[in-house]
């Protein structure tokens, strides 16, 4: 193998030393021989990649879950949920109209509740309580003593123009029952039917 490439380099000496004549001639008459650079080898600049993108890994859907207690178990608890508030309430309203009732009659009641008199009275009755006799609070106070002589007065003189007892009643504003205390307080006669002289 070497004497193979030896032989070969002999071959070319007479080639190498007709060269170097002729580059001696071209030398004398002048010339200059310029020697360029070899090709050189430049790296390709770095490539800047975008770092790879990570995608983020989605959550997973969790399964629904599942309610131990069916529709029919749900539907049975809010019922008795709403029945327990139910109770709730009632035995609040119920406590609220007791103690009403210690001091308010029906009337009162009614006034300050908002509730129909059939409600006061079936939580009286479920509540073992009452209210007070309406005749309690509703009893018109008593007529002063001032009061009486100015309707006595009045009365005179509506027996003087021949006014009936409806008529006078109506006049004065008091009842059947105060125009005949009256009557009596003041020992006025006053006929039960008498011929009018006058006229409302």
């Amino acid at each position: 193998m070497i004497s193979t490439e030896l032989s070969m380099i002999q071959m070319l000496n007479p080639q190498r030393h007709e060269l170097a004549l002729l580059q001696e001639a071209f030398l004398r008459k002048g010339g200059t021989i310029e020697v360029l650079e070899g090709p050189t080898f430049e790296p390709p600049p770095p490539r800047h990649e975008p770092p790879p993108s990570v995608r983020s890994a989605k959550p997973k859907k969790e399964p629904p879950k599942q309610n131990w207690l069916d529709k029919m178990a749900q539907r049975d608890i809010e019922r008795e949920e709403r029945a327990a508030k139910r109770e709730q309430e009632k035995a609040e309203l119920m406590e609220r109209v007791r103690k009403l009732a210690e001091t308010a009659t029906y009337i009162q009641a009614e006034l300050q509740t908002g509730l129909a008199r059939r409600t006061l009275q079936r939580l009286a009755v479920e509540g073992g309580f009452k209210f007070q006799p309406a005749i309690n609070n509703r009893r018109p106070q008593r007529a002063s003593e001032a009061d009486d002589l100015k309707n006595a007065e009045r009365i005179r003189a509506f027996k003087e123009i021949g006014l009936s007892r409806y008529q006078a009643i109506k006049r004065i504003g008091v009842t059947h029952k105060t125009f005949s205390r009256l009557l009596l307080k003041f020992e006025i006669d006053y006929p039960v039917q008498m011929l009018s002289r006058g006229s409302e």
